[in-house]
Parts: structure tokens; sequence; C-alpha cells
């Protein structure tokens, strides 16, 4: 009787060798499950990363003794070609108008940057010079209103740090801090409001001939303190690209008044730069109120969350020795020291607050349409709906020839965003500048929309 050999079995052998799963690519089988291995994280390439000239003296990380000579040198290596039709300020003239203003008592130098920044987006940066060597500085989400007829004509304008003066020259970027263009800048006038004579009075008995001497005495920055004080602001702006004769008005109404600086905030947010790489948002630059931090964190305005201007953060490697870690635990302890300075003074290094800016403080702006040479008209449509239309004056000229009419207020404009603004002293768009500045791979914050209605 012949003895049956037994089948094989059809079930491939689970079972392979270490040299096979090596042979075959196969090591991740090899290994063992419990405990799992320690992914290593790849090291960040923004680290690697260097930032210009202009933007590490922005941050505070390098110092320049002659900030005009350092700004002025780069921005006119910068220079685009002039293109009809838009405003280009000469590049002499700028010099020569900051040179007037710094550090003078009766300087009125002002500066609007367009700001893109990866988290708070872009917005606008109005700083009115308010003392020899400092300005103060709002936020403006949508930029300065240019329609007279417009159904959205008032802004926020919330108050952010004192600044250097020389901050009125920079243009640059960063990954940290995103694009910054000077998008105008120029000299402002202090007008007074409705009902005062002369901003400024100490007494509401001052004869005329002494309300004269006050007058002829009183600077620009005098005037503005004062009103800045009264909570009610009112500016003429003399620059490049806004219009002859614009004219602002700012009030603080009484809901948004408070003389205390914000407490410190209770967290720190943790954004992911570029390459993997943390980077620390200074809490006292996006913190609004006590209450607001319970709220999931705004993504709004303003240089509010910015890191310019400010000490440079911490710096964060993978491999730090010793000598590294104890002086980086130094350097920490000096910044914490200066950011807690900058809290309480509402100033940032170099700059006096003597005129009692408070953190976030917002602000409503609009542009004065009588001041600014528009009518008022009004008229009563047949259902009984009374509409309004802002119309420019005419202002007759009494000429040998005759009357000659001369239209005051300006013509309508937009403000467009980082996509169509230009440099007025450049001529350089936001993308431009930050080729300039060899940021590669820059990401900004989306979903901003130019106010044309």
């Amino acid at each position: 009787m012949v003895q049956k050999r037994p089948l094989p079995s059809r079930e491939p052998s689970l079972e392979l060798s270490y040299d096979t799963i090596t042979r075959k690519g196969l090591q991740s089988l090899a290994r063992t499950v419990s405990p799992p291995p320690a992914i290593k994280k790849r090291k960040a390439e923004a680290n690697e990363v260097q930032k210009s000239a202009t933007a590490a003296v922005e941050a505070g990380e390098k110092n320049v003794e002659d900030h005009l000579t350092f700004y002025s040198a780069h921005l006119l290596a910068a220079l685009r070609p002039q293109i009809p039709g838009v405003p280009r300020l000469d590049h002499q003239e700028w010099v020569e108008m900051y040179r007037r203003n710094a550090g003078s008592g009766k300087g009125c130098h002002y500066v609007i940057h367009q700001h893109d920044h990866p988290i708070a987006g872009t917005h606008y940066d109005l700083r009115l010079q308010c003392n020899p060597t400092s300005s103060i500085s709002f936020a403006i989400m949508y930029g300065l209103p240019g329609d007279p007829n417009s159904r959205r004509v008032n802004r926020n304008a919330t108050e952010t740090r004192v600044h250097c003066l020389w901050n009125h020259l920079i243009e640059t970027a960063s990954h940290s801090t995103g694009s910054m263009l000077i998008w105008d800048t120029g000299e402002f006038e202090v007008l007074p409001n409705r009902g005062e004579k002369e901003i400024g009075d100490s007494t509401a008995e001052a004869s005329e001939g002494e309300h004269d001497r006050s007058k002829a005495k009183q600077t620009e920055q005098e005037k503005l303190r004062t009103a800045f004080q009264r909570r009610k602001i009112k500016l003429r702006m003399h620059g490049t690209k806004l219009p002859n004769g614009y004219t602002l008005a700012l009030r603080l109404t009484k809901d948004n008044f408070r003389s205390e600086q914000p407490k410190k905030p209770s967290r720190r947010r943790r954004r992911q730069a570029p390459g993997g790489r943390q980077v620390r948002d200074s809490g006292s630059d996006v913190q609004e109120s006590t209450a607001e931090e319970r709220r999931p964190p705004r993504r709004g305005l303003s240089s509010l969350s910015r890191l310019s201007s400010p000490p440079a953060s911490p710096r964060t490697k993978s491999d730090v020795t010793d000598e590294d870690a104890q002086a980086d635990a130094a350097a920490a302890v000096a910044s914490d020291d200066e950011d807690e300075a900058i809290r309480a003074s509402n100033a940032y290094t170099g700059a006096t607050n003597d005129i009692g800016s408070v953190h976030q403080r917002k602000w409503f702006l609009s542009v004065d349409r009588a001041q600014s040479g528009f009518i008022k008209n009004t008229t009563k449509s047949v259902s009984g709906f009374v509409e309004t239309n802002w119309a420019r004056k005419r202002a007759g000229a009494d000429l040998a020839e005759g009357v000659i009419e001369t239209a005051t207020g300006f013509d309508r404009f937009v403000v467009g965003g980082r996509e169509i603004e230009r440099s007025v002293v450049t001529g350089r768009l936001a993308s431009e500048i930050l080729a300039d500045e060899g940021v590669v791979g820059y990401v900004p914050r989306g979903l901003w929309r130019a106010i044309t209605e």
C-alpha cells in the first residue's frame, strides 16, 4: 500500500528573514512595535533664512547711527521707473522733508504704511509726529476713505505703540512681518474743531491779543497733543498721494475711552512660520482687553501683532550648547523686562509717549467732507425719501478775462490693497519689495477686499 505524502500548505508563510526584509526594502517591518520610535523632526529651514539689512534694523536686531542715510541709500537703489499717472515723491524732496522735521519741536511729519502682515493681513498704519523723536500710530484696516458719498465712509482706527520717528523711513519685508511700503508721506496740519477759535487756548476769556500771540507760538505738535487729549482731532494732510485739501476727523467716544494701559495677557500664542519654525507673537500687541482674552483669537487689524520695531524674538535652535542656552536665557530675561517696559509705556524702545497714547483704544476715523471742499446737497424723491449727495465746491476767481471757476474737494479714489498700491517713494508693489528683500515663499493672508461701495 502506497503511503500518501501530505500536500504542501497553500497558505504562504508569513515568516521572513531579516536578510529578506533588508534586501526587499522593508526595514519598517523589522523594528519593534512598542514603544513607538520617536519622530525625527526636520530642521526648520526658516532658521537658515537670513533677514535683509533693512528688516534687521526695523526689527531691532541691528543698530545704525544714521537711519536716514541708511534707508535713503537702500530705497534710492530700489527705485522703479516712473509710471504716468501714479503719484511719486522725488527722492531728494523726501529726504529734505524728513530732515526738516526730525528732531524738531515744530516737526509735523506723517507717514501711511501699507503693511501686509502674515497674520493680521493687509492694513494701513497712520503715524503722526507727536514730539521731536516719536510718533503716535493708528492701524486702519482698509486704508483712508476716498469717496465722500461712500456708504462706508467711516473706519476704525486702533491705537498701537508709539514708534520712533525713523520708522517713517521704513520700506522692507521679511517672513515674520510681511511687506511694508510707504503708501503716502508728508506733513500734517491740525485744524480747530467746530466752535473752537484755535486749539490750545488756555482760558476762554483770553484777549484777542493774547490769542494771537498764543496762535503764533503754537506748534502742530502742541495742537495735536491738545486735540488728542480732548479726543477730537482734525487733520489736514499735505502729502503726495492724498489729494489737496484732504482732511481727516478722528474721535474717541466715551465708551472706548480709558486711560490705563491693557494688562499683561494670560497667554501667548504661537504660530508656525515657513519651514516649521515656531514664532512667538507678542501678547502685548494682540491682546484687546481682559474680557476679550477669553474669546477665540481674532484675526483682524493691524500692526497689532507685528514683530517690527520691538526687540527681536528669542532665537530657536535644534542644537544648543550650554553657553548658548545661558546666553538665550539672559536674553529672554532682558527681552521680558523690555517687553514689560514697552507694555507699561506703550512706546517702543527709543520712543517717548508724552501724549498719553493708550494701546488698543479704538477711534472713529472719517473724511471731513466739508473741510475737504465738499458741499451737502439734499433732494427729496417722489416717494418721500431724502437723498444726500456731497458735491465738490466751485470757487470763483475774478480775473481780467472774467470769472474762472475751479473745483475744490477731490476726485474719488479707492485704496486697492497689496496687489495694486505702489510706494510713493520707490514706486514698488508689495511683491516687488518681497523680491528685493530676498523673501521667498511668503504666503500672504487672503480675504482682504477693497471698499468700493
